[in-house]
Formats: structure tokens, sequence, C-alpha cells
């Protein structure tokens, strides 16, 4: 799963310029850079408007809302099928704005976070899905999102079984203006390279501070890589 993640670059207009989306100037004093966005939180995502030309950056509220609490994560093998999910894969589909992910290795008391990003640091976006509610009472509209997860990649695969797919600007554009001629499985097969795994090298691993794992920590000590000690011989020697 995906269940933590980072946008750190300065400014929105800097977002917008470098994934070549438009922006919306009465947006922009509400971005800030975000060190640990965790489920529930407001964060950024690009998407195709009807009647629009091109992408957008806006908002959204990361997790679908269910019984079961927010739904963060939807897998792309299965979420065609699932009722929550379905209708948002042929009308729904966004990108969610980040410049790398966190995930944890090691036993439970002494979980330590690795950092997946661009070797340049630079943005990219996961595929999502939205999905739009009107309050009946107040008529206010909520737009809230999903991370889509496939199987890892030699990278992350040594810490984790799910990652997130990833695309470039170039899967972004086709993820968002994909017009399925019918709402069947097999018209996924369309986009079956941009639910792959990116490849090992698009991404680096660097460990940082547990601080991270407190969603109440969010600030440029979160990302700071830290020297892991090296492995316990004796440890080793168990196996």
């Amino acid at each position: 799963m995906c269940g933590r993640f980072t946008l750190t670059t300065a400014d929105y207009v800097s977002v917008a310029r470098a994934l070549d989306v438009d922006f919306n100037a009465a947006l922009m004093t509400a971005y800030q850079p975000r060190f640990n966005v965790a489920p529930s939180d407001t964060h950024w995502i690009v998407c195709l408007e009807p009647q629009r030309d091109r992408p957008e950056l806006g908002a959204g509220s990361w997790g679908f809302p269910s019984q079961n609490g927010a739904m963060i994560n939807a897998r792309c093998e299965t979420m065609a099928q699932r009722p929550t999910f379905r209708d948002a894969v042929w009308t729904s589909r966004c990108g969610v704005v980040a410049d790398g992910f966190y995930e944890w290795s090691g036993p439970r008391r002494a979980r330590q976070p690795h950092r997946f990003h661009r070797p340049d640091g630079a943005p990219f976006v996961f595929a999502g899905l939205y999905q739009d509610r009107v309050n009946p009472q107040s008529g206010e509209l909520t737009r809230n999102f999903t991370v889509l997860t496939t199987r890892p990649n030699a990278l992350v695969e040594p810490v984790h079984d799910r990652m997130p797919v990833i695309l470039d600007r170039a899967g972004m554009g086709r993820w968002l203006r994909w017009a399925p001629t019918r709402r069947a499985p097999e018209a996924l097969q369309e986009l079956g390279d941009l639910l792959e795994p990116v490849a090992e090298h698009w991404l680096v691993s660097t460990p940082v501070s547990r601080r991270v794992s407190d969603v109440r920590n969010d600030d440029p000590t979160c990302i700071e890589p830290i020297e892991l000690p090296p492995p316990d011989p004796e440890q080793q020697s168990l196996f």
C-alpha cells in the first residue's frame, strides 16, 4: 500500500510548471511543501475536468469515504470490479502529485522508514481516482481521491509487496485523457503498460528519520537521510 508520501517543491506554480498543467491563482496561497502527507489530508491532484483542454492542479482529500474508514489505495488489478472504485475508473481519473513515498522495514517495535524518490527530486504523479460528493443540505462539493497500487519493482520489493503506480508526464496525459469505449475490465488492457511498476532506475531509496512515523511530524527533518547501522553479525549467523 501507499500510506505516506511527500511533495517538497517550494511553491504551487513550480509544481504546475514541472508537470505542464494549468494552475488556479486562487489556490496559490493554500499551497505549502509537505514532508509527511497522511490519509484524510487535503492534497494536490491533477484532473482533466469536462469541457477543458488541459489538466489543472487542484485539491482533494485523501481517501474515498466508506463504512470501514477512508479507502486510501485501490489495487489496479481489481479496481474495475470493486463497487467503491469501478465508476471512477471510467469517469474520474486523476494524478496525485508527489515527489516521494515512504515504506517501512524491520520488526514492529523498530520500524525503519525508507523514502523512495527521484534522484533529481523532481515531482511526479501517482495514478489515482477521484470522487465528487455534494452535501444535500449545504450544496458544498467535496472531492476525495485514492492512490492506485501495483506490484513492487526490485527496489521496493525488499521493503514492501506493493507500490504506487507512478506516471511520468506522458503517462499522466494518457491516464487522464483515456476514453474507454466500453466499461469492461478487458478495456484496461489499453493502459496495461501504465499500471506496471516503474523501472528500478527511476527511483532511489533513502533511509530517513523515524520521526516520519508520527503523522504530527511534517517538516524537512522527516526526509533527512540517515546512516543505518551495519548488520549484526550474530543476528545474520542465525540464518
